[in-house]
């Protein structure tokens, strides 16, 4: 279930709380904290902070995990670019690289597909 985060006057489009798969360039994968129309705010590790820079535009694809009805598990893919508008490092560690806290704003409508092995 997804939780509604209120941000009075702060964002345009209200944030839902939701752990969703994220894949992103340099085979980097995370998982998102919270999402909305116009962006999202997820956690990474890599190795290069400096490919996630503020002010950078990068590619996306986010993954939900649906269940039907009837009990099937459906994935939904959401593809696009999102402009890294912050990057804090939460914690740095030596043998798998720097988890970094990133914030983007998508800059374009992001197109949506179901993958081909559902």
């Amino acid at each position: 279930m997804l939780a509604k985060v209120i941000y009075p006057n702060r964002r345009r489009r209200q944030r839902l709380n939701g752990e969703f798969k994220i894949s992103l360039p340099h085979q980097v994968k995370g998982r998102t904290k919270n999402i909305s129309a116009n962006g999202a705010s997820f956690e990474v590790i890599t190795d290069n902070i400096d490919a996630f820079s503020p002010g950078t535009i990068i590619p996306l694809e986010i993954t939900t995990v649906n269940i039907t009805h009837d009990s099937n598990v459906k994935k939904h893919c959401l593809r696009g670019k999102g402009l890294i508008i912050c990057r804090d490092v939460i914690e740095e560690t030596t043998g798998c690289g720097t988890k970094l806290d990133i914030a983007v704003q998508f800059k374009e409508k992001l197109s949506f597909w179901v993958p081909s092995n559902n």
